[in-house]
């Protein structure tokens, strides 16, 4: 009798453990499939938010406790988007952020540094940034050289997060564009060409453009065609970039205003500067001499 109890207890244990097994996997199945979903909430039938079986989130609460950061993040996306209870989504971003998950970091210092879903704390919002970014966030380091790059105008709107640091922005857009991102590729030769947070340097600003406008990344080739008119009298360079955002169709409108401008000015530029010429280096009809033969 004794034997059969401990069989019984062996197989009901080894069943449980398959169970348990079988949920987790099939929580985290779930919540790939929701991190991957595509569509708007409610305007598109692609984005379908359904709730997981109450034996799923058991599971995954269970995992997200003992330390599990593909549990705890499974669990943020369902208070987030299902739940819609940002306390508790927050709660499992904290527990993932400590783990030292970079995603957690960065999602965390979003809410603190902009106070939304959750309290306003700018420092320690910084400081998760930095984290996320000492480990090569490209999203992290995306918002910490926007939040310390000084506006080149003020807007009334504009609310200023962070205190204003042009070098330190620049170190961070030059480790995000050495990680091969076309954004902070560009917004480093904006940075060159502009002087922000370094000295001005047109040949560096002209590298890390190129390197953007050559991934097909258009507010690099606007600014490439528009400063290669504009200071580096290259109209060919000019047009050529400038015809790429027009055959572009993911091309904004205000995109393709500015290079149809670049493209005018590229193309007509030098006929009016060659007549320009002609007009100045050629004297008067009356000072000219006589083509007759003596």
């Amino acid at each position: 009798m004794i034997a059969f109890m401990r069989r019984f207890l062996f197989g009901w244990k080894r069943l449980w453990l398959v169970f348990e097994g079988w949920t987790l996997t099939g929580g985290l199945v779930w919540a790939q499939g929701l991190s991957i979903t595509e569509g708007v909430v409610g305007k598109d039938k692609r984005f379908q938010l359904k709730a997981p079986p109450p034996a799923v989130l058991d599971s995954l609460r269970r995992e997200a406790r003992g330390g599990n950061v593909a549990a705890q993040m499974a669990l943020v996306e369902y208070f987030q988007l299902i739940d819609l209870k940002p306390d508790s989504a927050r709660f499992y971003l904290q527990k993932a952020a400590s783990a030292g998950l970079p995603e957690a970091q960065y999602l965390l210092g979003l809410i603190y540094l902009r106070g939304i879903e959750g309290p306003k704390r700018p420092t320690e919002g910084r400081k998760l940034l930095e984290a996320a970014a000492r480990q090569n966030h490209i999203l992290a380091l995306r918002v910490l050289y926007q939040m310390l790059e000084p506006p080149d105008s003020v807007s009334p709107l504009h609310v200023q997060v962070l205190p204003y640091d042009p070098k330190a922005a620049l170190g961070y857009a030059l480790q995000a564009a050495q990680l091969g991102d076309p954004p902070s590729m560009a917004t480093v030769g904006r940075y060159y060409g502009q002087g922000k947070g370094t000295s001005r340097n047109d040949s560096l600003a002209r590298f890390w453009l190129r390197q953007a406008a050559e991934k097909n990344y258009i507010p690099a080739q606007v600014l490439l065609a528009e400063w290669s008119l504009e200071r580096w009298n290259q109209p060919d360079s000019a047009l050529f970039w400038a015809q790429k955002v027009l055959e572009n169709e993911r091309a904004s409108l205000e995109e393709q205003y500015r290079a149809r401008i670049a493209a005018y000015h590229a193309e007509y530029l030098p006929k009016w500067i060659a007549v320009l010429r002609r007009l100045l280096y050629l004297p008067p009809a009356w000072v000219r001499p006589s083509s007759s033969a003596p």
